[in-house]
């Protein structure tokens, strides 16, 4: 009678054997069943055990009456069905419970990879519909542009060659076009500067400004005739432009350097610009791309802007004027320094050597690098004034230069976006911000600096604010404004 009691104690337990959960349940069924298949389970331990002691009892029993019931086979035909019933049954639960640890595995991996999926589709369209690019193709601007100079270039220095205005050499682009990003939502300039060596019988010398009314780095540009006398008879060679001027000016019929666009003896910025500005004006109908582009020449003291149109679109073009420093990447140039910046002064410029640092790293970083959108996106959103584009600008050079590149994948946008809006608060805050180039230790090799460039102490592009609390205060608002303004936008695609 024990046997038929255990046969059905086996048998109820299989047949109570938990189905595994469908993937169209919903949420309450699935938690009902989870708990019905836990409950079912201690249910089949408790038969286990109470079927082992069964067989247990009966096996005792089996062994010890088998010298007298060796004529009764059908009690050991029943102790062999028990056990391979209850192999059988063993075999079974731990198959599913691994295909329901495989599946279980499975179906997180797929969530996984799911929710990796929505992530780069949410960034992908954060970075691509809610920072607004340029209209403008910004490399093919960069191309036309240097076309358009090169052109300019070939042009004036074979009118020129005959005369003692300074020799124009190849332009070089920089700024925030040729960077590969664009920093506010109208038309784009593209800056070029044209450096200037001196012509003939002259030679440029720079002396360091002495008057600390203005900040940073400027130089005059001190012009000189060169002498071209031999050592042991100065002053006999009757067409030196040091020795003999007048001569000179009368047998070539050309004025000197010193008497065209010098004041006293100092290169003049407003002259050179006037000079140039002629010159452009005279030679465009020489050029190839008048046939298809009309100019206009804007107005300004400092630089020769230029606009080109046509039917379907414009550009604008801003020609700077400089003098290199020794063979770096740094020159003197004819930016100003303000609203009353002396002509004769040349303020030094870094801009070259921070275009290169981001051709550098646009040679280095992953093809999804998020760091030009990071300043788009920074510089879109800045409408105050209080603070500079440059020194976001800067923060972001000083974490691309210490910040691993692979970093600046899409993935980690929103990380490197917080870490620059985390920087720039402290920067203000302690209001010191070091400048990128000038005294910076760690530049990447090709990037050339002059030895007293190099060795200087670090500006602090936050100078200003140590001097003046009021425009600390407005700086900080700024920046207050710029993080609830990028919130906007990342929350709802608008300010």
């Amino acid at each position: 009678m024990d046997s038929w009691i255990l046969w059905f104690l086996l048998l109820q337990s299989v047949f109570q054997y938990p189905q595994p959960v469908g993937d169209g349940l919903d949420e309450a069924t699935r938690l009902r069943m989870e708990l019905r298949a836990k409950l079912q389970e201690q249910e089949r331990i408790r038969l286990e055990r109470e079927m082992e002691q069964l067989v247990l009892v009966q096996g005792v029993t089996f062994w010890g009456d088998l010298h007298w019931s060796a004529m009764q086979p059908w009690q050991l035909w029943t102790f062999s069905g028990l056990l391979v019933l209850l192999l059988t049954i063993r075999f079974l639960w731990g198959k599913r419970s691994h295909k329901a640890e495989i599946s279980g595995e499975k179906e997180k991996e797929e969530e996984e990879e799911e929710e990796e999926e929505t992530r780069e589709y949410d960034l992908r369209w954060l970075l691509e519909e809610r920072i607004q690019w340029p209209v403008q193709d910004l490399r093919t601007g960069c191309n036309r542009t240097m076309a358009l100079m090169n052109n300019f270039t070939s042009v004036l220095r074979r009118a020129l060659s005959m005369t003692f205005y300074p020799v124009l050499q190849q332009a070089i682009g920089f700024g925030s076009a040729f960077e590969g990003w664009a920093a506010a939502k109208e038309e784009v300039v593209y800056r070029v500067l044209v450096p200037l060596t001196p012509p003939v019988g002259h030679t440029f010398h720079l002396e360091r400004d002495p008057d600390q009314q203005w900040t940073g780095r400027n130089f005059r540009i001190h012009v000189k005739l060169d002498c071209h006398c031999p050592r042991e008879h100065q002053g006999a060679n009757p067409l030196c432009f040091l020795h003999h001027p007048d001569i000179v000016r009368e047998v070539t019929g050309q004025p000197n350097l010193l008497d065209l666009l010098c004041t006293g003896s100092y290169l003049d910025v407003k002259k050179t610009v006037e000079w140039f500005c002629t010159l452009v004006t005279a030679s465009w109908r020489r050029l190839p791309q008048s046939r298809s582009w009309h100019l206009v020449q804007l107005p300004s003291k400092r630089s020769c802007n230029l606009k080109l149109t046509n039917s379907q679109e414009s550009f604008q073009v801003r020609v700077l004027f400089g003098v290199q420093r020794y063979s770096s990447d740094i020159f003197i140039s004819s930016r100003s320094r303000g609203a009353h910046t002396p002509s004769t002064m040349w303020p030094e410029t870094y801009t070259v050597a921070e275009t290169k640092f981001f051709k550098h790293v646009a040679g280095q970083a992953p093809q999804d690098s998020s760091h030009l959108k990071c300043l788009q996106l920074l510089t879109g959103v800045l409408v105050r004034n209080d603070l500079s584009i440059h020194a976001i600008k800067t923060v972001v050079m000083h974490l691309l230069n210490t910040v691993p590149v692979t970093q600046w994948h899409r993935n980690y946008f929103l990380l490197q976006l917080s870490d620059v809006l985390e920087q720039l608060r402290l920067s203000l805050e302690e209001r010191y911000l070091e400048h990128f180039i000038v005294g910076n230790q760690r530049l990447p090799e090709e990037i050339r600096l002059p030895a007293d460039v190099q060795s200087a102490r670090p500006l602090n592009v936050f100078h200003s604010f140590t001097q003046d609390p009021a425009a600390h205060s407005q700086a900080m608002e700024a920046y207050l404004d710029l993080r609830q303004r990028l919130a906007r936008v990342l929350a709802y695609g608008h300010c």
